[in-house]
Order: C-alpha cells, then sequence, then structure tokens
C-alpha cells in the first residue's frame, strides 16, 4: 500500500478479506485483513453483501409516532406493528391481522420467530401466529414478557 504527500491512500481487500467479516477483537493485531465497521452491508452466504432497501408500502391513512412502526423481517414473513395493532405483509399490502382490545399501552413488541409460528409480546398481552392457521390471538401461555430473545431454540422471556 502506498501513502501520498497528502495522506490519501488505497487499499484492495479481495474477497478472501471480506468473507471474514468484522474483527473478533476490539485490539486485533495490524493487518489481520477484519473489517472494524460495516455499515450497510453483511456477510451472507460466504460474501458481504447490502440487504435490500425496504421499498415504500401502504398502511392506509395510519400515522406512527416514535417508537413505531416497528418492522420485523423474518425468515418466512414480515410483520410491522403500531400499539395496538399487528399487520402482515401480504402481497406487497400490510393486512391487519390482530388488533388488542385492552389498549394499554405496553413496551415495544419483542418477538421470536419460528419460520410460521410467531410468538410476541409488548409487556401487556402476549400474542401467537398460528402456524397451520396464520391467526393471530392473545395468550396466557406462553406468557406475557417485556423482552424476550431464541437461545438455540429455547424461548428465553423478561417476564412483564
Amino acid at each position: 500500500m502506498q501513502v501520498s504527500s497528502n495522506g490519501v491512500f488505497s487499499l484492495d481487500l479481495g474477497p478472501e478479506d471480506l468473507v471474514k467479516g468484522l474483527r473478533l477483537k476490539s485490539h486485533s493485531p495490524r493487518n489481520t485483513s477484519y473489517l472494524t465497521k460495516s455499515s450497510g452491508a453483511v456477510g451472507k452466504d460466504g460474501v458481504l453483501q447490502t440487504l435490500p432497501q425496504l421499498t415504500k408500502t401502504s398502511v392506509g391513512d395510519l400515522t406512527f409516532t416514535y417508537p413505531y412502526p416497528q418492522i420485523f423481517k423474518l425468515k418466512s414473513l414480515s410483520i410491522l406493528c403500531n400499539e395496538f395493532k399487528i399487520y402482515e405483509l401480504v402481497s406487497s399490502t400490510w393486512t391487519l391481522k390482530y388488533t388488542e382490545t385492552t389498549e394499554t399501552t405496553g413496551y415495544r413488541w419483542s418477538l421470536v420467530d419460528y419460520h410460521n409460528y410467531i410468538y410476541m409480546s409488548n409487556g401487556v398481552v402476549a400474542v401467537v401466529r398460528n402456524d397451520m392457521t396464520g391467526a393471530y390471538s392473545a395468550t396466557t401461555d406462553p406468557p406475557v414478557a417485556s423482552a424476550m430473545c431464541d437461545f438455540n431454540g429455547q424461548v428465553i422471556i423478561c417476564p412483564a
């Protein structure tokens, strides 16, 4: 690598360097060919790729205030939520799938994704998506949670 007198330089990274992705530690040795920052790109299928851009979609006359809408791009589907309603992307149109009737504001939605089965909660209500019918319904089993994650196929929740 050559550095010009004004400090400008050029460094070519080959595919074998880009595939390594982000460095594992913040104190990696120099010239190990790991990225320190990746903005708008992820390692996928052994190469560095940009994610597809979300296009503007219609949600009717809805207006949202922060922190909504929440958009979840999942393995098999896409979900959009506001405080009380859950929409699913069906043929490029957001379709209302569930409306919470208590209208008690909770936390932001958290969810875990098992392809067509979805378990989500906002700290006030737990909602599941039936993997066979695609219908959403409130439930007490699994319980209401304020946060959740999937750890090796097991759901870990922070109870509300």
